[in-house]
């Protein structure tokens, strides 16, 4: 149902049209084999194991539709916003930004990258078609200085795809050290279940997203996840000061420019300065875990992109608001940090 001239919507579209159809074929095979089951049915024991079969055939087609459901609304949110022409071209814009951003990251080249307007920040990994879908809300997608918070989904798709080693490396030693602070044994469970769970994707996230954005980013996550409680648990995120402090002491780890570090330490204290709350992170993601992640990262990537291209990054958000020939990977978190609006 959806045509479209554009590429990265062609792309998932023809991916996903083959799966349609391969569902098609099979359920036109279940069908058939769920009317002759009516001729077995004497016959206890393989009546059981075909509708047995049959039942787990439809329950996979059923999660498989539901995906092709979820797909096809995302690209239908994208062609939708295509129809406008200053949409048009601000999709061509972040569609390049988050490519680029992507390279950085040595991700595979086949991997397409897919931007859908959407009511949140998000992203929708489905492995089996190799596809990463991100999503931004519709309302910032003509915002750019907001774009910087797209780099926390590519940070998803970086442990998505290094999530093996990630895991393997790192979970251990955080069950650890909660052993080392917390007796309970079914505490111990539930907290190594959210690191392994969610907690360590999502550090692991903003490390990535730090990286690339530098204190740009920092600074948009406060604003968009503002807590008046940062060392407040969730069961999908960790606290706000294990976030912010993860990415402050990889930038420490990886010898980031010392105006670098800085600046990322401004913009954390200036909020949590403005915060009544003073309680200190829990046992259950102290420091010291948030350190251990951190250090696993600055051994994974030593040379982040913001680090290596500081300088640039300094001449750019100095050069505000111009921006004819910039790289939009600079440009973006430039304005992000200065708060200078520009056109692109």
């Amino acid at each position: 149902m959806i045509h479209s001239d554009d590429e990265k919507t062609s792309e998932l579209v023809g991916r996903f049209e083959s799966k349609l159809n391969k569902i098609e074929l099979d359920l036109d095979a279940q069908d058939r084999l769920c009317r002759y089951l009516s001729s077995i049915k004497r016959v206890r024991s393989a009546y059981k194991e075909l509708y047995t079969r049959i039942l787990f055939r439809l329950q996979q087609h059923r999660q498989s539709v539901y995906l092709l459901h979820m797909v096809y609304a995302l690209a239908s949110l994208r062609e939708n916003a295509r129809e406008g022409e200053v949409s048009q071209r601000f999709l061509s814009l972040v569609d390049e930004y988050i490519d680029l951003l992507a390279d950085e990251l040595d991700v595979s080249a086949n991997l397409p990258l897919v931007i859908a307007p959407e009511s949140a920040y998000a992203s929708l990994p489905i492995p089996s078609e190799s596809v990463f879908i991100v999503m931004l809300p519709l309302t910032n997608l003509t915002k750019p200085w907001k774009w910087v918070l797209l780099s926390h989904e590519l940070g998803h798709l970086y442990f998505q795809y290094y999530r093996e080693n990630i895991i393997a490396e790192t979970l251990p030693v955080i069950e650890e050290e909660l052993r080392e602070t917390i007796r309970k044994e079914e505490q111990i469970d539930k907290y190594t279940n959210l690191w392994g769970g969610y907690w360590l994707q999502e550090i692991v996230a903003d490390i990535i997203a730090a990286g690339l954005s530098g204190p740009a980013y920092l600074k948009m996550l406060i604003i968009e996840a503002t807590e008046p409680k940062p060392t407040r648990e969730y069961g999908s995120h960790p606290p706000l000061d294990a976030r912010s402090l993860a990415q402050i002491v990889y930038m420490e780890l990886v010898k980031a420019p010392n105006d670098l570090t800085l600046t990322m330490k401004r913009v954390w204290e200036e909020f949590r300065g403005g915060v009544q709350e003073t309680a200190s992170l829990s046992d259950y993601s102290s420091e010291e875990i948030v350190e251990l992640i951190s250090r696993f990262m600055a051994n994974a990537i030593r040379e982040p992109y913001i680090v290596k291209n500081w300088g640039e990054f300094k001449r750019v958000i100095g050069g505000l608001p111009e921006t004819k020939s910039e790289d939009i990977r600079l440009v973006v978190p430039a304005m992000a940090l200065s708060d200078v609006h520009v056109r692109l």
